[in-house]
Formats: structure tokens, C-alpha cells, sequence
């Protein structure tokens, strides 16, 4: 949906979108970032996503949220990816997978952690997945701020 989205948006729109994306940082701004306040700065952001799906699942219509943000995740990704293979040729997939690699194999995990918490019923089991959830945002922060830079510079520089 986001990459139909994107193919039927304005010129103008995809050149701002491209200069956008075309700002992302250099490899050496990415390894050279002050690490303790960009983990504060991630961290904040993300707590209000653990505290997002924690309401989603205590809500009446939890299905219809967690789909809504699965759509939403799944449209902004196809414009990433869209916007940096218009700048990056092919290898704009790959320097997707490098803004997201490791960080997204936590996140993943919390958000179907999330999904079982919404789709089955309480079997008292519900404490230790929200933890669990919780610890693997945490993973997934950590991964973001110390292991992705690197990552990510390495794919920039290669690709």
C-alpha cells in the first residue's frame, strides 16, 4: 500500500521525500554520535511505544489497533524502502535492512509477544510477556544505539 501510495504521489512530493532521505547521516556522523544521549533520546521515544501496546491490549477492539499499527509499520517501511532504492538504485533494500538490522529482530519479538497477548485468552501468563515485551524493547534500544551505527555505516560505505 505505501509503495502504491508512493508511485502515485507528486514529483514534487518524491524529491522532498529523496531530500529527506538523502540527509540521512554519513557514516562517520553515525559512529561519531554522543551515545548516552541518543539512548535517552530512543529510549523516550520507544517508552511510548511500550506503553502504546500495553494499552492495546488492554483495549476492547485490541485486534483492530494491533492491525492498525501493523498497516501503519507496513506503509511507512514500503516508503522508506521506496524512497531509498530512488536514491540508492537496488541497493536501497540493503541500506534498508542496514537502518534496521539488529534493532528490528528485537522489535519483532516484542510486537509478537504484543500479538499473543492480544489474540489469546488470559491464562495468567500475561505478566511475564509484558516483561519479556519490555526486555526486548530494551534489547532492541541497546542493539539500536551500539551495534546499529556501526552496521549501518558499514552498508553505507558499501552500498
Amino acid at each position: 500500500m505505501g509503495t502504491v501510495f508512493f508511485n502515485k504521489m507528486s514529483a514534487e512530493m518524491k524529491s522532498t521525500l529523496e531530500s529527506w532521505f538523502s540527509g540521512i547521516l554519513t557514516s562517520s556522523e553515525i559512529v561519531s554520535a554522543d551515545r548516552y544521549s541518543l539512548f535517552v533520546g530512543v529510549l523516550k521515544k520507544r517508552f511510548v511505544w511500550i506503553l502504546l501496546g500495553i494499552l492495546i491490549c488492554q483495549a476492547v477492539f485490541a485486534r483492530i489497533l494491533f492491525y492498525a499499527g501493523a498497516v501503519y509499520l507496513a506503509f511507512t517501511s514500503a516508503i522508506a524502502v521506496c524512497v531509498l532504492t530512488m536514491h540508492a538504485g537496488i541497493y536501497g533494500i540493503l541500506r534498508f535492512f542496514g537502518l534496521v538490522f539488529p534493532q528490528g529482530f528485537f522489535y519483532t519479538l516484542a510486537a509478537y509477544l504484543l500479538w499473543i497477548m492480544v489474540v489469546e485468552q488470559a491464562d495468567g501468563k500475561e505478566k511475564i510477556r509484558l516483561w519479556m515485551m519490555v526486555f526486548f524493547m530494551v534489547l532492541g534500544i541497546i542493539s539500536e544505539i551500539f551495534i546499529n551505527p556501526n552496521f549501518s555505516a558499514l552498508i553505507f560505505q558499501l552500498f
